[in-house]
């Protein structure tokens, strides 16, 4: 190695790099470049996430299972919500319906019940007609619909 200025010296000093590690590091070049060959392989990226088809799909999968069960879900209370409000309506309507009929079969099965004997009468509301004879101690009724005729016997007691 020959003499070096001392300007230069400076200049590494400045620099930083000392002469000890200029030699080291053409060492380590060196010997790289000398051992064995450098070898190159492919790198091979697979993606994990199964949003961009990775191969663990079973979070997407949940996750598309959930909002499909959250939408569902949705669904069916807005469809009970509706369904409710016309359904409380229906209610009412069936329940006022059914009280009136319950009303009214009880004035006309009291008319029947108290008649006396002898009496007979036909009462029609609709399709269904209702025909009664009290005669003998005993009164019969039949209850005609589209559907068929139901015929009732009851004994009643003469005062």
């Amino acid at each position: 190695m020959g003499h070096h200025s001392s300007s230069d010296a400076a200049t590494r000093r400045h620099k930083g790099i000392g002469a000890r590690q200029v030699a080291a590091g053409t060492l380590v070049l060196l010997a790289c470049g000398r051992g064995a060959p450098a070898l190159a392989t492919d790198l091979l990226y697979s993606l994990q996430s199964p949003s961009f088809g990775g191969t663990n799909s079973a979070p997407l999968t949940n996750a598309q299972y959930a909002a499909s069960l959250k939408a569902q879900q949705a669904a069916n209370a807005a469809a009970a919500k509706a369904a409710s409000s016309s359904s409380t309506n229906s209610e009412f309507v069936s329940a006022i319906t059914s009280q009136l009929t319950g009303l009214v079969a009880e004035s006309i099965a009291q008319k029947i019940a108290n008649s006396t004997n002898g009496q007979a009468g036909t009462i029609q509301s609709g399709g269904v007609s209702i025909t009664y004879v009290n005669s003998d101690g005993e009164l019969n009724v039949t209850i005609t619909t589209p559907t068929g005729s139901t015929n009732l016997q009851i004994p009643v007691s003469t005062p």
